[in-house]
């Protein structure tokens, strides 16, 4: 393992085998500053440490591009890089572990988190199907626009969970409800399984079973355990619906123009209202037209 935290200043520090020395670095680690690209690369300082004796004292700071999925190094174009700068890059790779990888992967995640969560909403720039939104009701989960925004996590029976919140687009819908689709997660913390769908009327704290798909799951267990661990959730749903409409209105505005709008079959005021609401047209979107 290359990559510790010293528990007295609880700075990362690297540590590197080279000949017959000890190198040791402190990094400092950036990521793409896109709060919805997910690229994986990670940018890493590495500042050298004095020893005692001296001996790091040549060493001069180095960086390095590392992509976290593909575990390789991340510069798009290698010839670019410097000979000894490439090489130092990967003599620095090649002695990662699973554990550093895990490292790097967790403090990536809390950069973009902090990236993403505190980015300007008419700064992301997202492309929707908008065509499926606005007239065939497609939702999406905040996690599916936002992959790096908070996550909501649940623990149920000493198992975690992931859960995905989606919501209807539709700047003009007055609808509260979203779609939670929960999924296991997989021992290196990749979602795995769906198992259980659920709709909630979040104003009215509404639930129903959509979908089950494992016996270890059931409405009363998932709600208790959401309700418990997020006491905060009904409004929680709110914001984060009401900040993926917002982002959804800005893309609209800059990539989107209905040229398909006059050929498509009317909707008839009995009709289910696209925007996916579940309620006639005539009592959703016809009112505010």
């Amino acid at each position: 393992m290359v990559l510790t935290v010293d528990n007295d200043s609880q700075k990362i520090i690297a540590a590197l085998h080279n000949a017959d020395r000890i190198e040791k670095y402190e990094y400092i680690i950036t990521a793409c500053q896109n709060p919805v690209c997910t690229c994986g690369v990670v940018y890493l300082y590495l500042i050298p440490l004095l020893t005692k004796n001296g001996n790091e004292r040549h060493l001069s700071p180095r960086k390095v591009e590392i992509d976290i999925g593909k575990k390789s190094l991340g510069y798009q174009d290698k010839k670019k890089v410097p000979k000894k700068n490439l090489e130092f890059a990967e003599f620095f790779l090649n002695k990662f572990d699973e554990n550093d990888f895990k490292m790097l992967y967790e403090r990536h995640f809390v950069i973009k988190n902090k990236i993403t969560e505190e980015a300007d909403l008419d700064s992301i720039d997202f492309y929707f199907e908008f065509d499926k939104v606005e007239y065939k009701g497609l939702m999406y989960a905040y996690n599916d626009v936002l992959p790096y925004g908070d996550q909501l996590i649940i623990t149920l029976n000493e198992m975690e969970y992931i859960v995905f919140d989606q919501y209807c687009l539709l700047p003009h819908c007055s609808c509260m409800d979203t779609i939670l689709s929960i999924f296991s997660i997989d021992k290196i913390g990749r979602t795995a399984e769906e198992l259980y769908v659920i709709s909630l009327k979040y104003k009215k704290k509404k639930w129903e079973t959509i979908e089950k798909c494992s016996p270890y799951l059931n409405l009363n267990a998932a709600r208790s355990a959401i309700e418990s661990q997020y006491p905060n959730i009904y409004k929680r749903f709110q914001k984060r619906h009401v900040k993926l409409k917002t982002i959804y209105s800005y893309c609209k505005k800059r990539h989107y123009t209905p040229e398909r709008e006059l050929q498509l079959p009317k909707v008839g005021r009995n009709d289910p209202c696209p925007c996916g609401s579940g309620k006639k047209y005539k009592k959703c979107c016809l009112m505010r037209s």
